[in-house]
């Protein structure tokens, strides 16, 4: 035997829908089956389709760049946190240099150079080559600091 819903049942689940319940917590509360609810649910008003807001994978990633001011990435999911988090924070900046990714709030690049600098995972490093990733960071080392990455990366430090 079918299950029909009241007139009144159904202005309830619709306004339901309206305030932001889903479907399933709405056939929890009436006591029915999804089911049945599906059968009605091309007469009830839809949430909008998409992901609001930042969660999951993307909330950790925010969470390193207000921490630490930078995260590192890999992944081509990694790729879509990006533009969802430059979606809610302009600010956030991305670059790609010898097979190593990373996100970093533009304020802080200074310390994303260096963590990154320390990432890539090179014997040796050359005046030219440092002189590109402070291109690509947008920053100025001292000369002591230029000479403290080249004598580590000399040295076999990381």
């Amino acid at each position: 035997m079918p299950y029909h819903l009241s007139p009144a049942k159904k202005a309830w689940i619709t306004r339901k829908i309206k305030s932001g319940k889903s479907k399933y917590q709405i056939s929890l509360e009436l006591g029915i089956s999804q089911v049945t609810l599906g059968k009605y649910k091309k007469f009830y008003p839809s949430q909008p389709k998409g992901r609001n807001g930042i969660r999951g994978g993307t909330l950790r990633m925010l969470q390193d760049l207000l921490n630490n001011g930078y995260t590192f990435f890999d992944t081509p999911s990694d790729s879509q946190k990006y533009y969802t988090l430059k979606k809610y924070f302009p600010t956030v900046q991305r670059t790609r240099y010898e097979g190593c990714s990373i996100l970093f709030l533009e304020d802080r690049s200074d310390l994303a150079a260096k963590a990154f600098l320390m990432k890539i995972r090179k014997n040796i490093i050359n005046y030219q080559e440092l002189k590109n990733i402070t291109k690509i960071f947008n920053i100025e080392f001292s000369k002591k600091e230029k000479m403290s990455f080249i004598s580590k990366k000399r040295l076999g430090k990381n």
